[in-house]
């Protein structure tokens, strides 16, 4: 049924009646009941009162449907013992979507300010990160090692240890066993990669 004609009925009215409150012909309700035709914006609104719903609902754009879009920091540089309310290598905002930071999600952007990760990243890329400590075999990850600032690495859960492996040819990658004292942090996977052309 036509929600138009459903919420009429719910608040127990005639098209004549509806018609008459809006100011408009009955023949204009009956067209909006049978997706004939559609109200202008004014009566729209009026309409939502009178029904006492939300334009959104009457033009079908529910709640769960509509964008959400948040704001995440985005950094320059992730230094040993991150702080982020006081990091101070912060280079603007990232715009990302509500649904990435369902269930509690925190996410932050890291912004590639040099050619070290080349070719794989280019300078004025932006990662948006998932904050967490836990990430899956192979996951491209913000790792931390040994107090240094945080590096984009791979990250590889074998029987024997974690291997961190350089995104870059020529770059040492790293082999921690499950029984050495020294664990690399995991600061967060990367989710999505942010690149500007032109």
């Amino acid at each position: 049924m036509n929600k138009y004609k459903k919420l009429r009925k719910e608040i127990n009215i005639s098209q004549a009646q509806l018609a008459e409150m809006l100011g408009v012909s009955q023949t204009a309700v009956s067209q909006w009941e049978t997706d004939k035709n559609y109200p202008d914006v004014n009566t729209l609104k009026t309409l939502a009162e009178i029904f006492c719903v939300s334009t959104d609902y009457l033009l079908g754009m529910d709640a769960s449907r509509i964008r959400e879009v948040n704001e995440v920091v985005v950094y320059t540089r992730i230094p040993a013992g991150v702080d982020w309310g006081n990091n101070i290598d912060r280079d603007g905002t990232e715009e990302i979507p509500g649904r990435l930071l369902a269930k509690g999600r925190d996410y932050v952007g890291y912004k590639i300010v040099d050619k070290n990760l080349s070719p794989i990243f280019e300078e004025g890329d932006v990662l948006i990160i998932e904050l967490t400590d836990h990430c899956e075999n192979g996951d491209l990850a913000m790792v931390q090692v040994s107090g240094y600032d945080a590096e984009v690495r791979y990250v590889f859960h074998t029987t024997q240890g974690i291997l961190i492996q350089s995104v870059v040819a020529g770059r040492q990658d790293m082999f921690f066993p499950t029984a050495h004292k020294e664990k690399p942090r995991i600061i967060g996977v990367i989710r999505e990669l942010r690149r500007l052309f032109g």
